[in-house]
């Protein structure tokens, strides 16, 4: 009885012994799949299409390497080239619209006859008015300053002789004195310059705001230039019967340019008026055609003129000598 539980207590323990020896090896089996699961991750960094694409975001999930992968991102080559022809045809139909005519880039540059250097346009001034004007270095004659009061009546007059400073612009430094009946009133200070038999050959002036009392309020003078300039040499040479004026015009108001044709004598022998856009402190090109009727070549003092807006008279002219043939 002894040797038969002895046998018994024998068989269970080599039966335990077989169960702990089974579950270490079914254990062992999937060791070779957890391995392979961390080395998908380090495929990830090896990868070299994540760093070909800084632009995208620094997190990185599992599912980039697939999208990576695939070789569908080919096509974006494929939209650029036909992008890169239409703005080469995009750009050549605004290449001949912006004309730079419209500066005063000339082929003569005119020089300006008269600069109002102080006051500047539409100044508060009392009296007496600080008026400094630059004449041109090559003129000699009559000068002549002027007050005029809105309602046409002349508050201020002065003549007197410029001489030619080679080199030099003659400098005019007048006080104008004045007196208005109320406490303000518009008027134009104007100043301009004549041949020996009386012609006008320049005129410029300025607009401003007359005060009984109060002090002075100056504004900024107009640029350093003069409002027009031509495509016409001085005393250039005209045949044919009709000038062919170009140019571009700095319009002082929103009135007509009036060019006309004087002969030695003062009589008209050609004129025209010019629609202009408003004036808007800018440069605008101007074209026209002139018939003229001489009988021989003569001396001939083109004029372009605006009138003033406001108060009757001029506010700017301008001139020039040419030559014309029949």
């Amino acid at each position: 009885m002894r040797n038969v539980l002895f046998l018994v207590l024998i068989l269970a323990l080599l039966g335990c012994t077989r169960l702990e020896q089974a579950a270490p090896l079914a254990i062992e089996t999937p060791q070779p799949v957890l391995e392979q699961e961390t080395l998908s991750p380090a495929g990830v960094e090896i990868s070299p299409t994540v760093a070909a694409l800084p632009l995208s975001g620094p997190t990185l999930t599992a599912t980039f390497p697939t999208i990576l992968s695939e070789p569908t991102l080919t096509p974006t080559v494929a939209l650029l080239t036909p992008s890169a022809t239409s703005p080469w045809r995009r750009t050549r139909t605004p290449s001949p619209t912006p004309t730079i005519t419209l500066t005063p880039t000339l082929d003569v540059t005119t020089r300006i006859p008269l600069r109002i250097v102080s006051p500047g346009p539409l100044s508060k001034v009392v009296s007496p008015i600080p008026f400094i004007v630059h004449i041109t270095p090559d003129y000699t004659g009559l000068t002549r300053i002027e007050l005029i009061g809105e309602d046409g009546r002349e508050l201020y007059r002065k003549v007197f002789k410029t001489y030619s400073n080679i080199g030099y612009f003659t400098r005019v430094d007048e006080k104008i004195t004045f007196q208005i009946p109320g406490a303000a009133e518009i008027a134009r200070l104007q100043i301009s310059t004549y041949d020996p038999k009386g012609n006008i050959l320049a005129f410029n002036s300025v607009r401003l705001l007359l005060l009984s009392t109060g002090e002075n309020q100056f504004t900024p003078p107009y640029p350093a230039q003069d409002r027009i300039g031509l495509r016409l040499k001085r005393e250039a040479e005209i045949a044919g019967g009709t000038l062919n004026l170009e140019g571009e015009i700095n319009p002082i108001n929103d009135t007509p340019l009036i060019i006309e044709l004087f002969d030695p004598d003062g009589r008209i022998v050609g004129s025209r008026l010019v629609q202009l856009a408003p004036a808007d402190g800018k440069f605008q090109p101007f074209r026209t055609d002139i018939p003229y009727q001489v009988l021989e070549r003569t001396p001939i003092r083109l004029v372009l003129r605006q009138s003033d807006d406001r108060i009757s008279g001029l506010a700017y002219l301008y001139s020039l000598p040419i030559f014309l043939s029949p």
